[in-house]
């Protein structure tokens, strides 16, 4: 009887272990799959709510090759040193989430569909 108790405990670690591991590999870089305008506006969007309303350019394919997104300041002057903002779109549990790098802030995207890289 001991026997099976312990081999039941033994499966039950392993099975937790398990579920435990998927979740930490829940996030995985991504890229957006069929773009469509609606698409292209919500990244528009978040991106451009992401750094506090600034205006922001982004090209019709961005995400659509890699996970990396990276906004370059518009220049108004020579002296203008802020640093370009990184995003990264991961898939998380079947959705696609935008992340902001450089304040790890997750944005979902929810009219964008997206594939593991």
């Amino acid at each position: 009887m001991r026997y099976v108790s312990a081999l039941t405990l033994l499966c039950a670690n392993v099975v937790l272990s398990g579920c435990q591991g998927e979740a930490v590999r829940a996030d995985v870089p991504a890229h957006i799959t069929n773009p469509t305008a609606a698409s292209r506006a919500e990244l528009l969007r978040v991106v451009s709510n992401a750094l506090n309303g600034s205006e922001v350019t982004i090209a019709d394919d961005a995400l659509t090759n890699d996970s990396l997104l990276i906004i370059e300041p518009k220049h108004l002057t020579r002296r203008d040193l802020r640093r370009p903002e990184h995003f990264r779109l991961l898939l998380s549990a079947s959705r696609c989430v935008l992340v902001h790098q450089g304040t790890d802030t997750r944005l979902p995207l929810t009219t964008t569909t997206c594939a593991a890289e």
